[in-house]
């Protein structure tokens, strides 16, 4: 176990943002290969770029959901669940690099925290509650994305 601290883990979390997310759309396209992009990538993007700098200056984990920003893709039809499904790749992704980098219990559950924030941000702004995050953009999207259920 290598013992991260918070300023240690913040600095790989930093460094290594644009790694988890190519990881990241790589599990993310197993489980929802007909969909390119993801609906929720960019809000994933900057989720990512954020979890460093929010952690390193101590920041509680659901400030991250305020640093998301950009596009939510919209098929046709109910997508809750389909974006629910992307950020628990996304949990699973995090939980992956703790796991590998020895990483204190006290940092993955900070983690775990902001991805759920993160995601409830997201789909809030999906439902046009009010309140939602200004800076997420849902856009309806008619062609080339039809979500179908997965087999098993």
């Amino acid at each position: 176990m290598s013992g991260l601290g918070p300023k240690e883990m913040a600095e790989v979390l930093s460094v290594q943002a644009g790694e988890m997310l190519r990881i990241w759309r790589l599990a993310r396209h197993s489980i929802q290969p007909e969909t390119l992009p993801g609906l929720a990538d960019d809000a994933l993007e900057s989720f990512f770029a954020a979890l460093g700098p929010a952690l390193a200056r101590g920041a509680p984990a659901a400030e991250v959901a305020g640093a998301l920003a950009g596009l939510v893709r919209l098929p046709p039809g109910p997508v809750d669940g389909a974006i629910a499904e992307e950020w628990d790749v996304a949990r699973q992704v995090l939980r992956a690099a703790c796991e590998s980098l020895g990483a204190p219990e006290p940092g993955a559950t900070w983690l775990d925290e902001a991805a759920a924030a993160s995601c409830q941000a997201v789909l809030g702004a999906v439902r046009g509650e009010a309140g939602a995050q200004r800076t997420l953009v849902p856009v309806r999207v008619f062609s080339g994305m039809t979500l179908r259920p997965r087999p098993g």
